[in-house]
């Protein structure tokens, strides 16, 4: 299985954070009585009502692995259209104290010619909801409640939730994305202090957007993964006019690896030992002038079980706007005591939790092998018009072979991607802020000698409505 994690674009998280509605009233004459209408509304006063409707289509191809075929070979491994109608709704506070917010969605296939396994099931896409990590997407219960939690504020420098919740990001705990976020059941702490803000977050229970319940990773078997209780504390602010910090610490208790698998029996047939794990985060962005920032990432683990010790990711990112051309070069290195690849987050296994590391190219790579040095070069251009464009060149090298103890998915020397996105907004009307979006990819790398092939494509073309109420 591939190790790999998934962001929402930047262009997905903008539309949806931007959304907004009027507020929602209600009728004065409720059955209830005139002071539940007064409760009623003081609580909706200031809500929001808000929605996207997503249809993602997409072909990811693969050199080797294909059924009956032989390695080299290029084959289609995920085909498929796919939708997701999001809606997300934000209170008000009832007494200027108490609030709720609540958000799901429904998803499906609209046509799927994707690997299937040997029970029929699509490999799962991670747009519409799946019976596990891997297999049945567009299958059962389609709709997903994402977010359920009551939250609290007292004056203007505390505030908090708990519930079925996400992670504001501010810490070493993040969100898992596809176009919605992965749900937690825990809680949130905020306060502000001076010009920083310090977060405190906690968890017992984590699924990602396309499952519908923590009991569906261990189906896939390899992702059959166990845990206590995540939590995180981080600290972000302004230093000065110019220079942002961010700084996190976590922890994960009892995490339980699967080891052993038996395929054929389709069952694990062993375990590691629980592990705890520890999270480190450190940020910094420091505003050269208006148009121009350097900015600096860490991202470690202490993990026994998957590092040995320690395994980290590193990176510097340097963004450039000259009228309306934007310039981004992002350098990064990622290493483990072991030799293994680094997924920065404290469970290891995908979809299971993530962590809040900034650098991300949707270039299909993690760019994550122990050992490599990765640069990444992006130049975009905004026609102004609603027309967007980019393109993006990235190349790694510095890993070691599997002959010489390293350890992933891919045994390659070096890989570079070249990928780029075309964009149109619409500008005004009943639709204005709807996107269509035509973004590929390009990979390819150097394997090390008897290795399999492990170039990839990605062609994806989505359509993105956002709606108020």
């Amino acid at each position: 299985m591939e190790s790999k994690f998934f962001k929402v674009s930047a262009l997905t998280a903008a539309m949806v954070g931007a959304l907004s509605a009027a507020p929602v009233m209600a009728a004065e004459d409720s059955a209830a009585g005139p002071q539940y209408v007064v409760a009623v509304n003081e609580f909706l006063d200031d809500s929001t009502l808000a929605g996207v409707a997503v249809v993602d289509t997409r072909s990811r191809t693969r050199t080797s692995g294909e059924p009956g075929g032989e390695d080299g070979d290029t084959w289609s491994r995920l085909n498929y259209s796919a939708y997701n109608l999001i809606l997300d709704f934000t209170s008000g506070y009832h007494n200027g104290w108490l609030g709720a917010d609540i958000g799901g969605y429904l998803s499906g296939d609209l046509y799927n010619d994707s690997l299937q396994n040997a029970k029929g099931e699509y490999l799962a896409n991670e747009i519409s909801t799946s019976n596990n990590l891997d297999w049945g997407a567009g299958e059962g219960n389609q709709v997903k409640i994402t977010k359920a939690a009551l939250k609290f504020k007292a004056g203007e420098n505390v505030d908090g939730r708990f519930g079925f919740t996400q992670s504001n990001g501010n810490g070493v705990l993040g969100n898992v994305w596809s176009f919605v976020p992965g749900t937690y059941r825990g809680a949130e702490l905020n306060a502000n202090i001076g010009n920083f803000k310090a977060t405190y977050f906690i968890a017992d229970q984590f699924t990602a957007p396309w499952l519908l319940s923590k009991n569906d990773y261990a189906p896939a078997l390899w992702s059959d993964t166990s845990w206590g209780i995540a939590h995180s504390l981080g600290l972000q602010g302004n230093a000065t006019d110019a220079l942002y910090l961010q700084f996190g610490i976590g922890q994960v208790t009892d995490i339980q690896y699967a080891n052993g698998i038996d395929w054929d029996a389709d069952k694990v047939t062993s375990y590691h030992d629980k592990t705890d794990t520890t999270g480190y985060k450190v940020y910094a962005k420091y505003n050269i002038n208006e148009n121009m920032s350097l900015a600096y990432d860490f991202y470690g683990v202490n993990d026994d079980v998957q590092y040995d010790g320690l395994g980290y990711t590193t990176g510097l990112s340097f963004n450039a706007k000259f009228g309306q051309f934007s310039w981004m070069t992002d350098l990064q290195y990622a290493k483990s005591d072991n030799d293994r690849d680094v997924n920065p987050r404290m469970i290891y296994t995908y979809g299971m939790t993530n962590g809040t590391y900034s650098l991300w190219w949707d270039a299909l790579s993690d760019w994550n092998k122990s050992g490599e040095v990765s640069i990444y070069n992006r130049l975009s251009y905004d026609q102004g018009n609603g027309w967007n464009y980019y393109l993006g060149l990235g190349y790694g090298s510095g890993s070691k072979s599997a002959a010489d103890g390293a350890m992933g998915d891919w045994d390659y020397e070096s890989e570079y991607a070249v990928n780029g996105t075309v964009s149109y907004s619409v500008q005004n009307g009943a639709l204005k802020g709807s996107t269509l979006r035509l973004h590929a990819t390009m990979l390819e790398r150097d394997e090390f000698a008897g290795a399999a092939s492990a170039d990839e494509t990605d062609l994806r073309f989505q359509v993105i409505i956002p709606y108020t109420f």
